[in-house]
């Protein structure tokens, strides 16, 4: 019971941490959270305070890929968005957890509740003009990053 209460609460903590931008609409029931804090692919958009057209577009085609592609997995909890403020203190650890040298879309999969690898998409920069090839680009990173492969 403790476990369960201590997840819901890092689950809740994580949520309200990034703005309550988290794609899903409600919060999960404590045996999913538990589920989803297991393993979970976890998709971050990075930003700081001043966001640029094309900031806010990588955002954008971020959040339209995985509710076209993903939407089972973010209703199930086995993929979540998270928007994060980097020049926010609290979250300026990020910087260097994924080696920011820019603002960038990160992808981290977790498996029981530890972070296994992670992979930073820098691409997102260059394709953000090219809706289709941002989204495929996202799409076949996330396969990658969930069966152990690619760059």
């Amino acid at each position: 019971m403790r476990k369960s209460i201590r997840i819901m609460a890092l689950a809740l903590s994580v949520f309200a941490l990034s703005g309550g931008a988290a794609i899903a609409e409600e919060a999960p029931a404590s045996g999913q959270a538990q589920r989803v804090e297991q393993n979970t692919t976890r998709v971050y958009y990075f930003h700081g305070n001043l966001r640029c057209k094309t900031c806010n577009k990588i955002e954008a085609l971020t959040k339209k890929t995985l509710e076209e592609s993903f939407a089972e997995q973010l209703k199930n909890g086995s993929m979540e968005l998270q928007v994060i403020n980097v020049d926010k203190a609290e979250n300026e650890h990020f910087v260097d957890d994924y080696e920011l040298a820019v603002r960038s879309v990160v992808l981290s999969q977790i498996k029981q509740g530890k972070e296994a690898r992670w992979r930073r998409l820098d691409k997102v920069w260059q394709l953000v003009h090219d809706e289709p090839a941002f989204s495929d680009y996202l799409r076949t990173e996330i396969a990658a990053l969930n069966q152990g492969t690619g760059s």
